[in-house]
């Protein structure tokens, strides 16, 4: 038998949800079409409808613990139905920010990464972690005795600098992010076994591979109607990220590892190479992506839903690390189209300040990832799996 709920409205969280684009919540009547007309709401526990009777009431550490939060791919078919004009698209983009925030450690510096006028500050973070790097290049280089630099940009910020730099920040984040998700998983268990409902359907090793078929496919996105073009921006955005992170990790294993195997480097890259041809057509991919979801927000917001800050800043910060990465790439062969050198002269000097804005937003990206939009990627990972494992989505039998 369930356990009985002592309902505690949180009034502060409330005004959150109603203030970061949840603004239409309470237009809500309760009729359920929302629920009715998605077509992700198959399951035992269809959505958004309790979300939205929950989020009336400010239920805080319900919404929390609920992985149909994360479930939702704001298609917003709910919102272009409701005939109240609740949008529960919105509200539940509001409430994954509002997860992501109770699930960061320290909590305050997800509201700073996702408010227009402090982000700015938080980028100053990084500016300033890259010039102490490069001032303690010279000493650390001396001490360790260091070779020649190898490639153009590695002479302004050595690759055992950058790799050393960003494993050591991004080894951080993982922990955070990881600390994250566990409390996650442990909240939506808590939930289940409060609630009488936990009973483990599909084991864990299973429930991963079905949720990254799903993903690699997006085919949840497919059942869109409203706006099912929201899809294609999606798939280019994930795939152009995936090819350049490929590129990156074999560019640090063909620089770093093959030597130690005895096989020679082909680092830099020619513009031919297959490395770098899916270099370019990765970033070109990212930027059309990136490009058509910010299109697609300001054009035709009713279908798209509003574009709040938490998503909004990531967009932009996705564009800018791809844009960079790309005249970062084009200005290496104009400022040194034969030797890969660093030489000093205007040109070289160009180059090497579009490269350190290029690290400053690759550090805003990646290291403040916990606390943005970009958390969606370990956070609906982790409640589509726990919807495979609990069976939440099986479809009652009468």
């Amino acid at each position: 038998m369930p356990d009985s709920y002592l309902v505690k409205p949180d009034g502060e969280f409330l005004h959150s949800i109603l203030d970061e684009g949840g603004e239409d919540l309470k237009k809500c009547f309760q009729c359920a079409t929302c629920s009715v007309v998605c077509e992700l709401s198959t399951g035992r526990k269809p959505f958004p409808r309790k979300e939205m009777i929950w989020a009336q009431w400010g239920l805080k550490d319900k919404l929390m613990a609920d992985p149909d939060v994360w479930q939702c791919y704001q298609c917003n078919d709910c919102s272009t139905q409701c005939p109240r004009g609740a949008r529960p698209g919105d509200v539940l983009a509001a409430l994954r920010k509002q997860s992501v925030q109770h699930y960061a450690v320290p909590q305050f510096l997800s509201s700073w990464v996702n408010n227009t006028k402090r982000f700015p500050l938080m980028l100053l973070v990084p500016v300033v972690l890259l010039a102490v790097a490069l001032g303690l290049r010279g000493p650390v280089e001396k001490l360790l005795s260091f070779g020649e630099p190898h490639g153009f940009y590695a002479g302004f910020f050595p690759h055992w600098l950058i790799i050393g730099f960003y494993s050591f920040f991004t080894g951080l984040v993982t922990l955070v992010a990881a600390a994250g998700v566990l409390r996650f998983w442990q909240a939506m268990k808590a939930a289940d076994e409060s609630s009488g409902t936990y009973a483990p359907k599909l084991g864990i090793v299973s429930s991963v591979i079905n949720t990254l078929k799903s993903i690699f496919v997006h085919d949840k996105f497919g059942k869109c109607t409203d706006n099912a073009s929201r899809r294609l921006s999606h798939l280019f955005a994930f795939y152009g990220f995936t090819a350049l992170f490929v590129v990156t990790a074999w560019a640090a294993f063909d620089l770093h590892v093959m030597p130690f195997l005895g096989i020679d480097s082909f680092y830099p890259f020619g513009l031919l190479h297959p490395i770098k041809i899916l270099a370019n057509a990765g970033c070109v991919v990212l930027i059309y992506g990136c490009v058509k979801a910010l299109s697609d927000r300001k054009n035709r917001e009713a279908e798209s839903g509003a574009g709040i800050s938490f998503d909004m800043i990531f967009l932009w910060l996705l564009l800018i690390v791809a844009v960079t990465g790309l005249c970062t790439e084009i200005l290496r062969f104009i400022a040194d189209p034969g030797e890969h050198s660093a030489g000093a002269g205007g040109p070289q000097y160009a180059a090497f300040g579009v490269y350190f804005i290029h690290l400053v937003f690759v550090f805003g990206l990646l290291v403040y990832l916990p606390y943005s939009k970009f958390s969606h990627i370990v956070y609906r990972t982790t409640a589509l799996v726990y919807a495979e494992h609990s069976g939440r989505n099986e479809v009652e039998k009468t």
